[in-house]
């Protein structure tokens, strides 16, 4: 089987091809050979390999950056996979694209977000990932070939993520300030793309579309929480298994007293009991995803 995977240098890139099940043939594209910004360069990439799966791990994802550059971000997030929709339903094969709980607002919300909910989207980067997930659905709609993921707050041993920014932090900073009202879940690279190697491997994928018929799922580790008490668990485990010398005091602060340009969901949790029955995957609790996550950074 060949699979085509976009973004394959960033964390969840890295981690799918490091997790490949056996008779999986990966074609690896990033920046340098695979410009989502050139969309005509991508459909005749994707034309010459003729994969069996598109897994588009690539995105523009500086939240804060999309505000300033909008038709960058929409080309990048929403018209290159459009395009990869396309070459799906003109040569065959499946098309997984990774989104994000960006695609609501969280703004008046208590209860986990369905994958049937309405998509209301308060920033530039939730904008784009929201029409990418709406160009695919008109597109592939009644094909069973575009199955979207949504997912939340990833992280991994590498890349930029919170965790590696928390831990930088402690070597500079004796006191960070990080929100408290952001209520979402954690998601680990290594159990989201254990997820996506399920869904690639599936033998009956219309199981996916009787559940929803838009084909989206959600995907995220065990337990909702606060990226305040992420940062303070990301001190203890650090401090326990010698990441840090010293802990940081972790100084809770609201959202209102952050400084940033774009908006962000304040309660993004998603459900992802539908995809835990379909895939007979449960996962485990984001306590213990990040340690082990944590376990897998080098000491410095």
């Amino acid at each position: 089987m060949k699979v085509l995977i976009t973004g394959s240098k960033g964390q969840l890139g890295r981690t799918l091809i490091q997790l490949r099940p056996p008779g999986i043939k990966i074609f690896p594209m990033d920046r340098s050979n695979f410009d989502l910004s050139d969309i005509s360069s991508c459909r005749e990439t994707i034309r010459k390999i003729k994969p069996d799966w598109i897994i588009n791990c690539g995105a523009f994802t500086n939240v804060d950056l999309a505000e300033k550059k909008k038709e960058l971000v929409m080309k990048v997030n929403c018209l290159a996979p459009l395009a990869f929709a396309e070459e799906i339903k003109r040569l065959g094969g499946k098309f997984l694209q990774i989104s994000t709980d960006y695609v609501f607002d969280g703004l008046s919300r208590n209860k986990p977000y369905s994958t049937s909910d309405e998509r209301s989207p308060i920033s530039v980067y939730g904008e784009s990932k929201a029409q990418a997930e709406i160009d695919i659905e008109k597109t592939l709609g009644n094909t069973n070939k575009g199955i979207i993921l949504r997912t939340s707050w990833l992280f991994g041993p590498v890349g930029k993520n919170f965790l590696i920014t928390i831990l930088n932090l402690n070597l500079k900073q004796k006191r960070i300030k990080v929100v408290y009202d952001q209520i979402g879940c954690l998601t680990s690279t290594f159990s989201l793309a254990e997820v996506c190697w399920i869904i690639v491997t599936l033998k009956n994928h219309s199981k996916i579309f009787d559940a929803n018929k838009s084909g989206i799922l959600h995907w995220h580790d065990h337990g909702q929480t606060s990226w305040y008490e992420i940062a303070k668990e990301i001190n203890n485990i650090g401090k326990e298994i010698g990441l840090i010398n010293q802990k940081s005091e972790i100084i809770p602060i609201k959202t209102s007293e952050y400084k940033s340009l774009a908006r962000r969901p304040l309660y993004s949790v998603l459900d992802s009991s539908s995809t835990k029955e379909i895939l007979n995957y449960s996962g485990e609790h984001w306590n213990s995803t990040l340690k082990k996550i944590m376990q897998k950074i080098p000491q410095k």
